[in-house]
């Protein structure tokens, strides 16, 4: 039995933005045809403009596994940068667009780069950490509850606010929030 290697977790490169996309937008195709048409092409497109995000001030941390790259994240230090429309409450930390290449899924991609942000926050002194994500991203679901995450609909935004799209279906931006203030683990 061969062991598991671990995922290498790191800052961006300039020369990853390109492969970045490319896993941005393997990792997200599962959600078309199950997101509105509209929704999917404006979050994609969304999720791949990785230099508006490193522009707002956003960390960006990919993960790699036996040398290639399979999966990124962004993290901000306030939530509130990321400009989604509600207001999270001072030193709160934000997660977004969290993304693992299908062929990478298992290997503990997604984790890796979750603990990154939650380490990342923890040093930074936040006192919670906050995403959004969509009711049919149900992996993600599972992989942020695993970390504590819990549901706090007061956070929650009808997505297209900040996803413009064509469509007039109603979806929510579910806002996950893990408290850090009364977490020793």
């Amino acid at each position: 039995m061969q062991a598991m290697v671990k995922p290498v977790v790191r800052s961006i490169r300039p020369r990853d933005l390109r492969t970045v996309r490319t896993v941005i937008a393997e990792a997200n195709e599962e959600f078309r045809g199950v997101a509105p048409a509209g929704f999917f092409h404006s979050y994609v497109a969304s999720t791949a403009d990785i230099e508006g995000r490193l522009a707002q001030g956003a960390m960006v941390f990919v993960a790699e596994h036996e040398g290639i790259l399979v999966g990124s994240v962004s993290y901000y230090r306030d939530a509130n940068d990321e400009g989604m429309g509600v207001a999270f409450p001072p030193g709160t930390a934000g997660i977004r667009a969290t993304a693992v290449h299908p062929g990478a899924r298992t290997l503990g991609i997604g984790h890796a780069l979750v603990q990154a942000c939650v380490e990342q926050a923890r040093a930074d002194a936040a006192a919670a950490i906050a995403l959004h994500t969509a009711s049919f991203m149900r992996a993600a679901i599972r992989l942020y509850e695993s970390f504590g995450f819990q549901r706090v609909p007061t956070y929650d935004y009808p997505a297209g606010q900040f996803f413009p799209s064509d469509t007039d279906e109603d979806l929510m931006a579910m806002a996950f929030v893990r408290d850090l203030g009364r977490d020793p683990a």
